[in-house]
């Protein structure tokens, strides 16, 4: 049975039981990574949050295109908070708390190498190109923070506050709430804990300690807390067996969603900004469609996923095994290549193309080939 951090890097993939694999887990954790990848590479050529290298297109078709891409990435980690919760709950029954919390080193050894290490190289790869700059010893002497590795920090922290909560107080012996009731529970806890933090820190604040990310955490718990009561009960065929329900649900709040966007810009960016930071009825109904979006577009994929994509092959081994090592590196690998791309001189729309065909596979080649390399594979 899987630790929290196995969804990400079970050489494997999370045991289903003696004899058995989760291989769909397996599929999804490489498909959300993937699609991860090609969002920080749209995210130095098109339009989006700060990358380490950036080539901006200066195009408007590309700005509105942007803003469903956005919203596809505003949920596309909470998939692996749902199953990272569902497989921690197992782990936590096997091994107990001292057991599951000594496997949770595999989260932190790499965070930390990342703050200090991948994350300053990836700063000044970013900046070779860069008519001045400093060296090298400049930007290794300093913090740049978790990057995209926030999502690491939050596994981290909510893997530990599980485990000291089932130290206090023991899972209920029996199933009180139907999956349903469950889910409605953790869209509103999502959307209570979001409305809280996003007046503190809004999702367009990119000036947080260490960098992360403290406005996508009520979602990430939230789901957390959702696997992880899919997992004491055994109840995940519950949760997904309402996909298509799930997916007409998430679909239509959508809809909803950019609607208000679209209605908050016309207002103007300065009522746009205020909106994430006050408490009126643009922020609280937002808030209300964000939890709706997560839960429903989160069990949904991970339905459609398991019924659609659980085959194994020789390939998909090796980039499940590969996911956590090309997560952690991807970062520094990416901006490696575009680097190395922008010697073409081409346009951003079509080095955007041409990067993120090529850096999906070299990304994972790279993280399999850190998987291969004693010690090192043993924290990756």
């Amino acid at each position: 049975m899987a630790s929290p951090l196995e969804i990400l890097a079970s050489p494997h993939g999370p045991p289903a039981g003696p004899g058995q694999r989760e291989h769909w887990a397996d599929n999804l954790r490489v498909l959300v990574i993937a699609v991860v990848v090609v969002w920080h590479t749209a995210s130095a050529y098109l339009a989006g949050a700060h990358w380490y290298y950036l080539d901006r297109s200066a195009s408007k078709v590309w700005a509105t295109v942007y803003v469903p891409a956005w919203l596809i990435s505003a949920f596309a980690l909470a998939p692996l908070f749902l199953v990272a919760g569902w497989f921690s709950a197992r782990s936590l029954a096997r091994k107990g708390a001292g057991g599951f919390a000594r496997t949770l080193l595999r989260l932190g050894v790499p965070l930390i190498v990342f703050i200090f290490v991948i994350n300053p190289l990836a700063t000044y790869l970013g900046y070779l190109r860069a008519a001045r700059h400093p060296p090298l010893a400049h930007y290794l002497g300093g913090t740049y923070g978790a990057g995209p590795l926030w999502f690491v920090a939050a596994l981290l922290v909510f893997s530990l506050a599980y485990a000291l909560l089932r130290q206090v107080h023991p899972p209920p012996v029996a199933r009180r709430w139907s999956g349903a009731r469950v889910m409605v529970a953790a869209a509103v806890l999502i959307a209570v804990t979001a409305f809280l933090v996003w007046r503190w820190s809004p999702p367009d604040d990119a000036n947080t300690f260490l960098s992360l990310m403290w406005a996508s955490w009520p979602q990430g718990a939230g789901l957390f807390a959702l696997g992880v009561w899919a997992g004491e009960t055994g109840s995940l065929d519950d949760l997904t067996a309402r996909a298509r329900q799930l997916g007409w649900t998430a679909l239509a709040a959508a809809a909803m969603f950019v609607a208000l966007g679209v209605y908050e810009q016309a207002r103007g960016q300065a009522a746009a900004k205020s909106a994430l930071h006050g408490a009126g009825w643009p922020l609280m109904l937002g808030v209300v469609l964000y939890g709706i979006i997560s839960v429903a577009v989160t069990v949904w994929f991970t339905a459609l996923i398991r019924a659609r994509w659980s085959g194994n092959g020789p390939l998909r081994a090796r980039a499940g095994r590969a996911s956590y090592a090309t997560y952690f590196l991807h970062p520094l690998v990416l901006t490696a290549i575009m680097v190395l791309f922008a010697s073409l001189a081409l346009a951003p729309e079509l080095t955007f193309l041409v990067v993120a065909a090529a850096a999906v596979p070299v990304c994972y080649l790279a993280g399999y080939a850190a998987t291969r390399v004693p010690g090192i594979s043993s924290v990756l």
